[in-house]
């Protein structure tokens, strides 16, 4: 199957853009046979219903509801749904409402609205337990549910545990204002340890000194601790000075000590600031969690501590030690010191096809593990998955270019198939030419052996043609394609990158004119030529700046080259180290996830697998030279 055609004069799809786009959504009367008959009809018929709500009466109301039972939960339903809610409530229609709704409302203003029309309609059995449920979070609701907030606080609801509960909901969710109005309502007895709660986390260091000079002020504990944290995030040092000033001044159990010191040394961390590992020693790793053990790892890899990187690994939970992340650096460690010989200690990981098992097996002096499984294909299945009347709008909406509505229908349509019938779902997204989407529902399949298919190499000619005029390595031109975007050429992120391989606009010309190449404008970077030439030519660029090293042009690429020099360390570091220590979660798992598909795509373009090891040779250290 191939992606349909673009729609010619006179076409169903064609006359359904020109009804869909207009204005008033078109007349109905004017819809030829043909046009009823189209896939995406029922989005026309939708969004018609929804441009005449501004003059609803009982007769539209009543098409809406027919249409609304037809069509179920179909995503062309949402909006028309939504705006129908809407538009029921400012008319104060409250029966029909609530005979709308199956189930508790979804979002904050169709539940204030859900709780006024069971006023308004005398229904209140079990309405005290849903008005608290309303009313008990962090977040300030709409004023529509004041009716009801009104009515719990007239029947004495609204008591003072409650309201501090919804105080401490508020400053977890960092409502401060809110929490400052609850304050003020609880009697003035009780008002000032929830002001120093706000105070501790607003504040934050210059309440934390008067802390320490008032060591009996009363503070809740946690608020303390996120005060704290959040200091370190800005000023580790300081905030260190001042954990030991509170440690000393207040009264403060063992445990809570400890807690103290994790809030510290986790953010310290994050800037590679030596005095987080100091930090991580003193609290015991039987307190840790998930992040401190991550961050403790990373904190003594920082500073080549190889026992202390076995240590915190061997006390991590079971589950969590047995990911080939901590699996490698477990091994990592018993080489440097001497507790094991390379070959054995890689050799289990080494089986794994992974960022850390290709890791594994380069160390060991083994072949990266691929062991690629074709997916069969099933005609019959095939045959029914395009026959699908959600399928068959979606393929209409991907070829109108509208990704979003192709791939909702796509979740709605497909959503409850098996691994076996999502797996000839991927494999018909991928002939549409979709790989974005065959990529996605393979993993949501858990099928992960067909590598022909997770790794397409698409636009083969564009790819070579723009590896080729910047003197890029073809492989890391795809590698950065298949990390960036799944090969999907109308991607665009939610900072602005665009396209095949996600460049930046300003980028984008930037590039252009230091290399001298036409460039139209952002709307071209969905163009696969444009976008790949523009990107092999910034990795080009990137390349030369960075003396060369791979290493830091993936990371640059992602986050950025102004940041390199920044996360670079004072004194030699093992490559693979710098990159677990790359303080962005992203930037991170982006430079894993790069090394992992070019190993694939190496092997892909050339037969054999690509190495990683070459590229980890020489320790990270600045300055970069070629």
């Amino acid at each position: 199957m191939s992606a349909p055609a673009a729609a010619s004069d006179g076409s169903p799809r064609e006359a359904f853009v020109t009804a869909f786009e207009a204005a008033d959504g078109g007349d109905a009367a004017d819809d030829s046979a043909a046009l009823k008959a189209y896939a995406l009809y029922p989005w026309l018929q939708a969004r018609r219903l929804r441009l005449r709500l501004d003059d609803a009466d009982d007769a539209l109301d009543a098409r809406i509801g027919a249409f609304l039972s037809a069509h179920g939960s179909a995503p062309y339903t949402q909006s028309l749904r939504a705006a129908w809610w809407r538009s029921l409530a400012a008319r104060e229609r409250w029966a029909e409402y609530l005979a709308a709704f199956d189930g508790r409302p979804s979002t904050d203003a169709l539940l204030c609205h859900w709780l006024q029309a069971r006023m308004a309609l005398g229904r209140m059995d079990g309405f005290a337990d849903d008005a608290l449920a309303a009313w008990r979070n962090g977040r300030s609701m709409p004023s529509d549910c004041d009716p009801a907030f009104d009515w719990l606080e007239r029947e004495g609801h609204l008591t003072d545990d409650r309201i501090r509960e919804r105080v401490r909901l508020a400053l977890d969710a960092r409502e401060y204002g809110l929490a400052r109005y609850l304050t003020e309502r609880l009697p003035e007895a009780a008002q000032r340890i929830w002001v120093n709660a706000r105070l501790a986390r607003q504040q934050r260091g210059s309440f934390l000194e008067r802390l320490v000079e008032n060591p009996d002020a009363p503070v809740p504990f946690d608020d303390l601790r996120y005060g704290l944290y959040a200091h370190a995030r800005g000023y580790p040092a300081e905030a260190s000075r001042l954990l030991d000033a509170l440690i000393e001044a207040r009264a403060l159990t063992p445990d809570e000590r400890a807690h103290l010191t994790r809030a510290v040394a986790l953010p310290a961390s994050w800037s590679r600031e030596s005095l987080a590992l100091d930090l991580y020693r003193r609290a015991p790793l039987s307190g840790h969690g998930q992040d401190d053990f991550e961050w403790h790892v990373r904190a003594a890899l920082w500073a080549g501590d190889w026992d202390e990187v076995a240590r915190v690994i061997a006390a991590m939970p079971a589950d969590m030690a047995g990911e080939a992340r901590w699996r490698y650096w477990a091994a990592r460690a018993r080489v440097a010191t001497g507790a094991a010989e390379p070959a054995a200690a890689y050799a289990e990981l080494a089986r794994d096809r992974s960022f850390h098992g290709f890791l594994a097996a380069e160390r060991a002096g083994l072949p990266a593990t691929l062991n690629p499984v074709p997916t069969a294909r099933d005609a019959d299945a095939q045959r029914q998955l395009a026959n699908m009347p959600a399928v068959r709008r979606a393929r209409e909406w991907y070829a109108l270019e509208d990704d979003r509505r192709a791939s909702a229908e796509l979740s709605w349509g497909l959503g409850d198939l098996d691994a076996d019938g999502l797996e000839q779902a991927a494999l018909m997204l991928s002939d549409w030419g979709w790989h974005r989407q065959a990529i996605a529902w393979m993993a949501r399949a858990g099928r992960w052996d067909d590598l022909t298919l997770r790794f397409p190499l698409p636009h083969e000619r564009d790819f070579r043609q723009s590896a080729q005029a910047a003197d890029v390595p073809l492989a890391w031109l795809h590698a950065i394609a298949r990390t960036e975007s799944l090969y999907d050429p109308r991607a665009v992120s939610g900072a602005g990158a665009r396209g095949i391989a996600q460049i930046m606009p300003g980028t984008a010309q930037r590039v252009a004119q230091r290399s001298g190449v036409a460039y139209s404008g952002r709307e071209a970077l969905f163009e696969p030529a444009t976008n790949l030439d523009l990107a092999a030519r910034y990795l080009a660029q990137l390349r030369d700046r960075f003396g060369c090293r791979w290493l830091f042009v993936l990371p640059a690429y992602n986050a950025g080259p102004n940041r390199i020099d920044g996360w670079l360390p004072d004194a030699p570091l093992d490559a693979d180290a710098w990159i677990a220590n790359i303080p962005f979660n992203e930037t991170r798992g982006y430079v894993q996830r790069a090394l992992y598909h070019y190993v694939i795509i190496h092997w892909r373009l050339h037969g054999e697998p690509g190495r990683i090891l070459p590229l980890l040779d020489e320790p990270v250290r600045p300055p970069l030279v070629c």
